[in-house]
């Protein structure tokens, strides 16, 4: 696992956490699922047990899955939806009484899963709507996670988006090539 000696915001920790956790438990065994999937395994059992009353997560209604953000200038519809998303307080969404999108998230996290064979090819225009979004809102943090599959070892590698900024790999965790035997 590699992740910066600095974290920047109370997520990164957090995050960092719950992705080694899972990773460890997920990349070495039998598990078979597809990336939303992979999402709903990550927030129900690895992401829920960081919510802790003075952390930025302190209550399970702050995630939520597949809900509409909005979305940067430039983009012909007002809002989009991503993976996961982490808001201020349980239960927000980013419409207002006039149904437009104007409340932003504290955390996006999005995903894409590599099977053997089949390599998913949305992730540079992924990344590229983190990049500007992160830009644009600078408060936010973002991650893109990639679970490969198709390599051995398997390998979870998150970048992070802040304020405009990439760390392309902020976190790698491969499996072991060959697991210890016992004697």
């Amino acid at each position: 696992m590699s992740l910066p000696l600095s974290h920047v915001t109370p997520m990164d920790e957090l995050m960092a956490e719950a992705l080694s956790a899972f990773a460890a438990d997920t990349l070495d065994s039998h598990w078979r699922g597809k990336e939303h999937d992979w999402v709903n395994r990550f927030a129900h059992c690895y992401l829920l047990k960081h919510c802790t009353p003075n952390g930025p997560l302190y209550d399970p209604g702050q995630i939520a899955i597949e809900v509409g953000v909005p979305q940067p200038p430039g983009y012909l519809a007002p809002a989009t939806r991503r993976d996961l998303v982490i808001w201020a307080s349980p239960g927000l969404t980013c419409w207002d009484a006039e149904w437009k999108p104007v409340h932003h998230p504290i955390a996006i996290v999005e995903w894409k899963v590599h099977r053997p064979g089949r390599r998913n090819r949305d992730q540079p225009r992924e990344r590229e709507w983190l990049r500007r979004y992160t830009e644009w809102q600078t408060t936010p943090v973002a991650y893109a996670v990639e679970i490969n599959l198709g390599c051995t070892p398997n390998t979870l590698t998150c970048s992070r988006f802040h304020a405009g900024a990439e760390v392309d790999v902020w976190l790698h965790i491969s499996t072991s090539p060959n697991p210890p035997t016992s004697p």
